[in-house]
């Protein structure tokens, strides 16, 4: 289809507006009713006074290319929404915009919005508050004027956004992405708007805003303000939650874009607890050039700093790294290739964060170790978070397990481990640990403030001195014992 042929839907959603509905839908320009690129749905939901009777009416003046949807029983503000970008999508519409039939928000904008999705965007807002006077002029009561600016604030320092407005309800959507979306998961009530907005934030979809006018008129105001606030906070805060890596929800599944996020200059992380410790390695063996082999190496970001400080590096993840020399970077999926590197012409080993997501980590460890081919045995370096955490213990407690998108509880994680059960698996499968490290919980992430800073310094204290309750994760050190026919065999 081409540009001029784009098909939008105008679904104007309606409840008890009697009064409004048929100026809302004379005030359409006549491009909507003339042109072929517009379809308008009127879904009213489920109203008792004339509405549905009134937009009948006025629609059939208007030509054919309208559909009028008659909900029986009320089923919410964010309900109606979802009703008609389910339309949308069944009938292969192309973009969707939103009015509401109570003649809040303009309807001569209609195609203002649609020219911003065919000029690429994925979401448009009309927003009240980019023209700082404009909405009190416009009638805005000062308590929602001033309710609507800090809402939206606190929003976007929990969201990570820079959106001038979350509450408006005159909005554009290209069906491309609502098909990317569970919107079908999204509350029923009126803050469906602040969770699709929420999902777009976290699918990176082209967010474009335009001043639109304020009017409050006659039009009764059905949000009850003080719940909706309280519940647009709590779902902001929640999404916040989720990007750190502490709670998880279909709505926004895997929404964190930084799982792998650079954690080398944290000083109570694994990697730099590692880079430590080989620092010290190297220092202390300065004449012989040091092989490393990092397994499951993700970005490279531990690779870079090893690379840097004059190591040998040798990566190995399931796609191709580009900021890697070829010759130094194997691609291989732990979980379906064959392994067949004789980890032997290494001096160090590391496999940090990766038995966890794996099918069978003893496969692994067994074929790390069967594949030697001298007398010559590699320190592994072994890191996997902690189930017995002592806030995953306390939530258990309360009958609480749940995954995330980060952290113990990834929801990417196939396996669980205690120290003790990572210790059994180590012995199973024949490696003698010659040291082990709790690392505490990942506390300067979410703020480099000086309290904060003393909080990751109690809790990497803390993993140290009782690593099976307060470490997060552990990193272990193990040596691959050499059987006794492979000792005679490379004799």
């Amino acid at each position: 289809m081409s540009v001029k042929q784009v098909q939008t839907l105008v679904c104007v959603i309606t409840y008890e507006a009697e009064k409004h509905i048929q100026d809302t839908l004379s005030r359409l320009p006549a491009e909507v009713w003339n042109s072929g690129n517009y379809h308008i749905l009127v879904s009213d939901d489920g109203s008792t006074d004339s509405t549905l009777e009134i937009a009948k009416t006025t629609l059939s003046t208007y030509g054919q290319r309208h559909t009028l949807i008659a909900i029986e029983h009320n089923v919410g503000y964010g309900g109606n929404q979802k009703l008609c970008y389910q339309f949308a999508l069944d009938n292969n519409f192309e973009s969707v915009i939103l009015l509401h039939g109570d003649g809040q928000y303009a309807p001569e904008l209609v195609p203002k919005f649609r020219q911003q999705m065919i000029d690429g965007a994925d979401v448009v807002l009309g927003s009240r508050m980019l023209s700082r006077s404009g909405a009190i002029k416009g009638g805005m009561p000062l308590y929602k004027f001033l309710g609507n600016k800090i809402l939206t604030k606190i929003q976007n320092k929990l969201c990570g956004s820079n959106i001038s407005e979350f509450h408006t309800g005159y909005r554009g959507y290209r069906a491309t992405f609502l098909e990317c979306i569970q919107f079908e998961l999204n509350t029923n009530e009126f803050h469906f708007d602040t969770e699709i907005l929420i999902q777009a934030l976290h699918f990176g979809a082209k967010i474009v805003e335009f001043s639109i006018p304020t009017h409050y008129g006659s039009e009764i105001c059905r949000v009850p303000t003080i719940r909706y606030s309280i519940n647009v906070l709590l779902e902001s805060f929640r999404y916040r939650m989720q990007v750190f890596g502490l709670l998880t929800s279909l709505k926004y599944r895997h929404s964190s874009t930084s799982v792998y996020e650079d954690r080398t200059s944290d000083p109570y992380s694994v990697n730099s607890t590692v880079l430590s410790l080989l620092s010290e390695k190297q220092s202390s063996n300065v004449k012989k050039e040091h092989k490393i082999l990092d397994i499951g190496c993700g970005q490279g970001y531990l690779a870079k700093q090893l690379a840097a400080m004059t190591f040998n590096v040798t990566t190995i993840d399931k796609v191709a790294r580009t900021t890697a020399p070829e010759e130094t970077h194997i691609v291989m999926d732990l979980d379906l290739d064959f392994w067949t590197i004789d980890i032997s012409q290494y001096d160090t080993v590391l496999a940090l964060d990766i038995v966890e997501h794996l099918n069978s980590p003893e496969r692994f460890l067994l074929d790390l170790k069967n594949t030697i081919g001298s007398n010559h045995a590699p320190l592994v370096y072994l890191s996997t978070p902690n189930v017995a955490f002592f806030l995953l213990r306390l939530g258990l407690f309360f009958g609480r397990f749940s995954y995330a998108d980060r952290g113990i509880l990834d929801i990417t994680h196939k396996r669980l481990f205690t120290f003790s059960s990572l210790k059994k698996l180590l012995a199973e499968t024949g490696y003698e640990i010659k040291s082990q490290i709790g690392i505490g919980a990942p506390v300067l992430p979410f703020s480099q403030s000086l309290l904060f800073r003393k909080l990751a310094w109690l809790s990497q204290a803390l993993a140290r001195l009782l690593p099976r309750i307060f470490a997060f994760q552990f990193i272990v050190i193990a040596k691959p014992k050499l059987t006794t026919y492979r000792i005679l065999k490379n004799s």
